[in-house]
């Protein structure tokens, strides 16, 4: 008979955790919110969540490619922008590292491995509230129900990780650590605009674009197969009753179109989705977080896996992957 994991979290760790230990283990996925993906979002061809794979980042590009989904590169040609008074001035951007997108959507990469799930139960609307562990397996709790195990992983960001009740309780230090550690993601707002036409590479643009003169801070090419759009991270004090029609008054001013070239805006604000981010998230960062938790000092039957958690990585699809692999691979050599 198999041993039964409890994975705590239907995004891109749970889910490919689920997909490395199904053959061997009864898995059962978690999920508080009423959809797959966690911070993995998109709507249509737009991601609205993360969307950039670099070239050296080889476990996600290998995920990718035994799914069969298609890379094409991130548009960058043509000169940048910056949104400053009195005009916008033009600027040719210093390269930076090549990055791709996935085709689809980064969606397609939660959809395929769900595909492969065929082993695994995911449950929805079950917000966990607790976890206990004793010698003969776990206990998780949520809101509605109770599930019992062997063994249980949580993959939520590390601050969400430490608001749950667990038994016995995370050692101290290990506790402050997941608090301290900033989820990547939660400060961010982030919009896609879509146009009648890529206009600005026919302007010989690339569409990146920075501001301190807009809600848009920070502009880039999102163009699919079939949809011209751009994305944007939005300034933290942006107003969010007006946020549409300034958006649309940002980009008239800037390249100089009529309001209806834009047909649709689409926004998700990451600090408000309570599922990915605590209140302690929201400040605007500085520069990337140092990544990595140790959690030794507290696994028996109870892990911990996310992006955040990955030395290597952290932050980055690239670290989900990696953490994943070497939960999975440590259940393995257990058994």
């Amino acid at each position: 008979m198999k041993k039964k994991v409890i994975i705590i979290g239907a995004g891109l760790s749970g889910v490919y955790l689920s997909y490395l230990l199904q053959e061997r283990y009864e898995v059962t996925i978690l999920e508080a919110r009423e959809r797959t993906g966690g911070r993995i979002f998109s709507y249509g061809s737009h991601d609205l969540g993360p969307s950039w794979i670099w070239s050296h980042q080889k476990n996600i590009l290998k995920l990718l490619s035994e799914l069969k989904l298609e890379l094409f590169s991130q548009y960058t040609k043509g000169y940048a922008l910056y949104d400053a008074q009195p005009k916008v001035q033009t600027f040719h951007p210093q390269p930076s590292a090549p990055s791709a997108r996935v085709k689809g959507s980064l969606s397609m990469l939660i959809e395929k491995l769900q595909e492969k799930l065929s082993q695994t139960k995911i449950i929805l609307s079950q917000e966990v509230l607790s976890v206990r562990q004793n010698a003969e397996g776990v206990t998780v709790t949520t809101a509605t129900e109770i599930y019992e195990a062997d063994y249980a992983i949580v993959t939520l960001p590390p601050r969400l990780c430490a608001t749950l009740e667990y038994e016995p309780q995370l050692p101290l230090a290990l506790k402050e650590k997941m608090l301290q550690t900033q989820t990547w993601m939660g400060n961010s707002m982030k919009c896609v605009i879509e146009f009648e036409s890529a206009f600005w590479r026919e302007r010989g643009l690339s569409g990146f674009m920075f501001s301190n003169q807009g809600p848009i801070a920070e502009m880039h090419d999102a163009c699919s197969e079939d949809k011209a759009a751009l994305f944007g991270f939005v300034h933290s004090n942006a107003s969010m009753q007006t946020f549409q029609e300034d958006v649309k008054a940002q980009l008239m001013r800037v390249f100089g179109i009529k309001k209806e070239a834009i047909l649709e805006i689409y926004f998700v604000d990451w600090r408000r989705e309570k599922f990915t981010s605590s209140d302690q998230d929201a400040k605007p960062l500085s520069a990337h977080p140092s990544y990595g938790i140790d959690t030794s000092s507290y696994e028996g039957r109870v892990f911990f896996s996310s992006t955040e958690f990955s030395y290597q990585e952290g932050g980055y699809l690239e670290g989900a992957v990696m953490n994943a692999q070497k939960i999975a691979a440590s259940f393995h050599s257990s058994q």
